[in-house]
């Protein structure tokens, strides 16, 4: 058997000679193993144990490891070797789970096979011991090769116990490219219901981690009765016919395609455009009309769907900044602005060159998801690309702020402070996106002489 010494930490391999040394049996665990066997070396390491909490804190302590007992209810208690800490938790198994998110009990046990039964899928439920080799109960390691993601024992019961599982496998799947083994995935979709009890904030931490991930839109494809659960238009986009010459898919076939558009690097996709591809399209269905001429119209798609955004967001107790610039997305994502340089200059100017740029990024994607790409606005998007690069690469000013001049200056030529200063940064600031003055200390303070002795 393969030996995977070599991918254990010199501190975890410390602490795990103390735990061995103590006459007690101890692994490394969970996501750190699912890695190894991936071939992916592990940023995070957790060990488990057959100690109690309170015999490991001795085994520590008389090995002159310092600890801390972090979670001694649910058997846990950290390590802490110079600069690294890492989490020891006893064999146990679980009570029930009223809140669906932690047991609210635990029996501490001696034996692996019921700490085993308790994990999640099988990927994660594989155990690396200090001599390098892997227990494996449950078959993750042939589960990883067939590249299939499968609940550990009986689905419903793992479900019922933590609905948020259910995202979780979602998200795993996203993250791997696996497929959900069938009864693993019916049992999801059987109990998706009880993501209702499932705090907004861990629902939303599985979906960012989801829809940035490089198989993002196989997964949603595949789980729609489940997601809808938490964003119940997605249910409507379904099959749903634009009925127009410039999209061959039906709405959700479309939104995945944009999101498939959008830039994956190792780091997956920027999780404001992720989401923005989401929600771009998202209230078509509810806009949809046939007109005289027998297509599909959906006018004012943008707003519906940036309102569904905004409310789907804030029931998952999104960051207010992020919810709002992807509500924003979405609202402007088919607003196209003239290429030419004062236009581009005064959108990036109200609405800030970092949001231009991704927004570029996201009208981008979705003409790419036409079935045929509309000239006109390929050519005017890469138009008001260029110009944007080109004012960035300038250094041009994006607000009064960024002016050569200030309220100081103008004090200094006799006007008098309040609101007629802003008036007058704002008429100077106009007059230099128009390119009648360059950003010039010297130029703006003899124009705005000129304009206040007018």
């Amino acid at each position: 058997m393969a030996d995977h010494t070599g991918y254990i930490p010199p501190y975890c391999r410390q602490v795990m000679a103390v735990l061995d040394g103590a006459g007690y049996e101890s692994y490394v665990v969970g996501g750190a193993v699912r890695d190894i066997v991936m071939g992916k070396v592990p940023s995070d390491y957790d060990i488990t144990t057959s100690s109690t909490p309170e015999e490991t804190a001795a085994a520590l302590e008389g090995a002159g490891i310092r600890y801390a007992p972090t979670g001694l209810k649910h058997g846990t208690v950290m390590a802490i070797i110079g600069d690294d800490t890492v989490e020891i938790t006893t064999f146990r198994v679980d009570g029930e789970y009223s809140d669906m998110r932690r047991p609210d009990s635990v029996t501490f046990t001696r034996s692996i096979e019921d700490d085993v039964a308790r994990r999640d899928f099988t990927m994660n439920a594989m155990y690396l011991g200090r001599d390098g080799q892997i227990i494996d109960r449950t078959g993750g390691m042939s589960d990883i090769r067939s590249r299939v993601i499968r609940a550990v024992g009986d689905p419903s019961k793992r479900f019922n116990e933590d609905a948020l599982r259910i995202m979780r496998g979602l998200r795993f799947a996203a993250q791997t490219g696996f497929s959900i083994e069938e009864s693993t995935l019916e049992a999801m979709k059987a109990h998706a219901h009880l993501l209702t009890r499932i705090s907004g904030e861990r629902i939303a931490v599985e979906l960012n981690l989801l829809v940035t991930a490089r198989y993002a839109s196989q997964v949603i494809r595949n789980s729609v009765p489940i997601l809808s659960v938490v964003i119940p238009e997605l249910a409507l986009c379904e099959g749903f016919d634009q009925r127009t010459v410039f999209h061959d898919k039906d709405v959700l076939e479309h939104i995945l395609a944009v999101l498939d558009n959008i830039p994956c690097g190792s780091g997956g996709r920027d999780i404001d455009l992720a989401l923005a591809a989401l929600f771009h399209d998202i209230a078509k269905p509810e806009c949809f009309y046939v007109g005289s001429d027998g297509r599909g119209h959906m006018k004012g798609h943008p707003g519906r769907s940036a309102v569904v955004a905004d409310r789907v967001l804030r029931g998952l107790r999104y960051p207010n900044s992020l919810r709002e610039e992807v509500v924003k997305l979405v609202r402007y994502h088919d607003y196209f602005i003239p290429a030419e340089r004062y236009s581009v200059h005064r959108y990036m100017s109200n609405c800030g060159p970092d949001f231009v740029r991704r927004i570029l990024i996201l009208q981008d994607a979705d003409i790419k998801a036409h079935s045929s790409h509309p000239s006109r606005r390929r050519g005017r998007l890469e138009g008001i690309g260029r110009i944007a690069a080109e004012l960035t690469e300038e250094g041009a000013a994006f607000s009064t702020c960024e002016l050569d001049i200030s309220g100081k200056d103008l004090i200094s030529m006799g006007m008098s402070g309040g609101p007629g200063l802003k008036v007058m940064l704002e008429r100077l600031f106009d007059l230099y996106l128009k390119g009648e003055v360059a950003n010039d200390h010297e130029a703006l303070c003899a124009l705005a002489a000129s304009l206040i002795s007018s």
